[in-house]
């Protein structure tokens, strides 16, 4: 993962960390609410607790991605792809062993950390040069978009493309949290 910008010594204040210092009744009420259904309240929430309605729409998106259709070394990868790209270092920190345990190898976690295009002859690798076209080229070519579509079929296009865009969204929102990173 490449160096990035230090945290602010205030990073840890940026955003209330309990239910108790939050401001008010409805802020409460989002953060009990995603805490019940996932046990805790994760970091990309955080700062989304200054709009309740928001913080529980992208939690159930962010709930609904994760279970879809797409394989989970997929979703990971595109993860570790978003947080390299975005130099997200919480995102990386968190996800790294994720992706692992979800079957990519070494090897492929180590080509993302490169920039490079997680080489499976499969389901990553095609989703990696749609995620690539898309964050680097803003568009994507008919042939990637044909093979992302014989992969994965109509709803999983249509996950993909929302599942980058939720990637990208938590990667900015830790990158404005500025958490202290997790030990791996």
């Amino acid at each position: 993962m490449p160096e990035t910008t230090p945290a602010s010594p205030h990073a840890a204040t940026r955003f209330p960390t309990t239910a108790e210092a939050l401001r008010s009744a409805e802020q409460r009420a989002a953060y009990d609410l995603i805490e019940r259904r996932r046990g805790r309240v994760p970091a990309p929430y955080l700062p989304l607790l200054g709009s309740p309605p928001i913080a529980d729409l992208l939690e159930q998106l962010s709930t609904e991605l994760w279970t879809g259709t797409l394989p989970q070394r997929v979703l990971e990868a595109i993860f570790l792809m978003t947080a390299h790209r975005q130099q997200c270092r919480h995102q990386w920190e968190t996800h790294a062993a994720k992706a692992l345990s979800a079957g990519l190898s070494i090897e492929m976690v180590e080509a993302i950390a490169a920039g490079k295009i997680p080489k499976d002859g499969g389901s990553v690798e095609v989703a990696g040069r749609f995620f690539l076209a898309l964050t680097e080229h803003h568009g994507v070519a008919d042939d990637v978009f044909e093979q992302v579509q014989r992969h994965f079929g109509e709803r999983g296009v249509a996950e993909l493309v929302a599942f980058c865009g939720l990637a990208a969204t938590v990667a900015l929102l830790l990158n404005v949290q500025v958490p202290q990173a997790p030990a791996c």
